[in-house]
């Protein structure tokens, strides 16, 4: 397929769509250096989007799917871990999600969750893959294109629910550049294929996007002048399928609601203001400048190939527009733009060689000050080089991929599976000690917890009837309430008052905060609890009608925790 919609200044034709290989082709570009670099890539890839859990959201998720298990797999009305929001109905628009993690961890505990999850990503890179070889053979391009990829999108890599909208938008899109290049049927795969995106995460309405943009770009281009040699009819069939996409996706214990709910929020100004990974990237950290690194890149290839199909120039538009509104959505344009880099860094490979080329067949023998050498008589010409055999260069590449494999599964995937959700390495990060003290403490308190640990406290209070202000489904929350946290946290006006007004009973923060300190310095309130990630406190006035006991003695991982602070001076 020769077809370029062309977006950019100037209209050529872009690289044809490799021709289908028979198996032994295929084999000897696997044995090639670029299949090695490719084997490597993967192998790399492997090991970045591997971790364990530190998604915040991820607790509160598995708590939800435990108790959608518990109720037969009735959805629940409202959130049951706040004091605040009672009357705010909850759209669960994942609840597929949170059921799957809660029987993985049923089963295996975190390291199932690991497992499952890393895989889910790392199959969406091979996608990437599969995709842009339906562009070009060159699979050091191919190989390159997946490390930077990788890396542009290293901060959202690990187990939580957004690597099912990463994966499954690889691969629609690989499903729609297949049916562009060849028709037949397998643009209907796409309709239970959203049936089940629809019900897993309400990031669906990004493919849903796709397709509308892609078949408006392939619509659009040749009014505008710009090549297609996608036939009318397929576009037509793509339209078609888009509306019936929209439709089964209604098709949801939501209904037709889950459309809106998805679009309210990306729109919430709550959330891009207060929420870290709903804010911008921050270039200034090392996090972001992989995906810096990659859109300049692109951008260079595409202004010197000046080679761009009009459905690649919208998709990368509106990817680049939601990575710079939020830094979640960075993922979303790797799955979109990886193919695409690969593409454009070949054609450039491709011009320099023909430059190259075209220099030394200008240069001459004569030019460059050599002549043909005539072979002496009765000399030999020696017999050429034997290539080396495909079966070796094959092994080469099996023993590079079996060892990357061990290295990978005894130094990153074993790590990542140890941890319990009790561990060391998590009390650092969220209130596990605390949780042991509030569990012996009377039953049913009212806890203003921070924001990021409103997830963990959800998960480790299960069954004791304690309720806390807020947590991570900020759209289920509310903005205003977003914004009465917000205040609280920043010690604003009226701040105390706020913390009464919903009948605030502890107050769980983190040592060092703001809020920590006022709260430490204040005369209402009384310490009550300590250790070197949380402070707990209670108002003066109430403290002996709580009956809160003392601290209880450190043992296993908070007594490791106690003795880390100590060490550092913070206990």
């Amino acid at each position: 397929m020769s077809a370029v919609e062309t977006a950019v200044p100037v209209v050529r034709a872009a690289h044809p769509s490799p021709t289908p290989r028979g198996w032994r082709q295929r084999c000897e570009d696997l044995a090639s250096p670029g299949g090695l670099l490719l084997v490597g890539a993967l192998g790399f890839a492997a090991i970045a989007v591997t971790s364990g859990v530190h998604d915040p959201d991820f607790w509160w998720h598995l708590r939800t799917g435990q108790l959608l298990i518990a109720d037969r797999f009735r959805l629940l009305g409202t959130a049951p871990y706040t004091y605040t929001t009672p009357g705010h109905h909850w759209t669960m628009h994942e609840y597929l999600f949170e059921i799957g993690v809660a029987a993985l961890y049923a089963i295996g505990k975190l390291g199932a969750v690991v497992v499952a999850i890393s895989l889910l990503t790392w199959i969406g890179i091979i996608v990437l893959a599969l995709r842009a070889r339906m562009r070009t053979r060159n699979l050091l391009a191919i190989g390159t294109g997946i490390i930077v990829g990788t890396i542009a999108a290293y901060p959202i890599w690990g187990p939580r629910d957004q690597m099912i909208d990463f994966t499954f938008s690889a691969v629609l899109l690989l499903v729609i550049e297949r049916y562009l290049a060849r028709g037949g049927r397998v643009l209907w795969a796409l309709l239970p294929f959203f049936l089940l995106w629809s019900n897993l995460h309400g990031g669906f309405v990004i493919g849903l996007v796709f397709l509308a943009a892609v078949t408006a770009a392939e619509a659009l281009g040749p009014r505008l002048g710009l090549p297609s040699a996608t036939p009318p009819r397929r576009v037509a069939w793509l339209a078609l399928t888009t509306v019936g996409c929209a439709l089964i996706c209604t098709v949801n214990p939501n209904g037709p609601g889950i459309l809106l709910y998805a679009w309210g929020t990306v729109a919430s100004p709550a959330q891009q203001a207060l929420i870290a990974e709903w804010q911008s990237p921050n270039f200034h950290i090392e996090d972001a400048r992989g995906f810096a690194v990659m859109l300049i890149a692109l951008v260079t290839f595409i202004v010197v190939n000046r080679r761009l199909r009009a459905r690649d120039a919208v998709l990368i538009a509106g990817t680049v527009g939601l990575s710079f509104e939020s830094v979640r959505n960075i993922a979303i344009f790797v799955a979109v733009a990886t193919p695409v880099w690969v593409e454009q860094l070949s054609l450039l490979l491709d011009r320099i060689r023909s430059e190259a080329a075209a220099r030394h067949a200008r240069q001459g023998p004569a030019a460059r000050g050599t002549a043909p050498a005539a072979s002496a008589p009765g000399s030999r010409t020696p017999p050429p080089r034997r290539p080396r055999s495909l079966r070796l260069r094959l092994g080469v590449v099996g023993a590079v991929a079996a060892l990357l494999g061990a290295g990978y599964a005894g130094l990153r995937l074993a790590p990542a599976m140890a941890p319990s959700p009790t561990a060391l390495s998590y009390a650092t990060t969220y209130p596990v000690c605390a949780s042991v003290w509030l569990r012996s403490a009377p039953h049913g308190l009212r806890i203003f917890n921070q924001y990021g640990e409103g997830g963990y406290l959800s998960w480790s209070l299960a069954g004791t009837g304690d309720r806390i202000f807020i947590f991570g489904d900020a759209a289920f929350m509310g903005n205003r309430m977003l914004y009465t946290y917000s205040d609280i946290v920043d010690a604003r006006p009226g701040w105390q008052s706020l913390l009464t007004r919903y009948g605030t009973q502890v107050v769980l923060f983190d040592t060092g905060t703001t809020l920590d300190r006022l709260l430490r310095a204040s005369p209402r309130w009384a310490l009550v609890y300590h250790d070197p990630h949380n402070d707990a406190f209670v108002l003066r006035s109430e403290e002996a009608a709580l009956h809160l006991p003392p601290p209880p003695r450190p043992t296993g991982t908070c007594a490791r925790l106690m003795a880390q602070g100590a060490a550092s001076g913070s206990a």
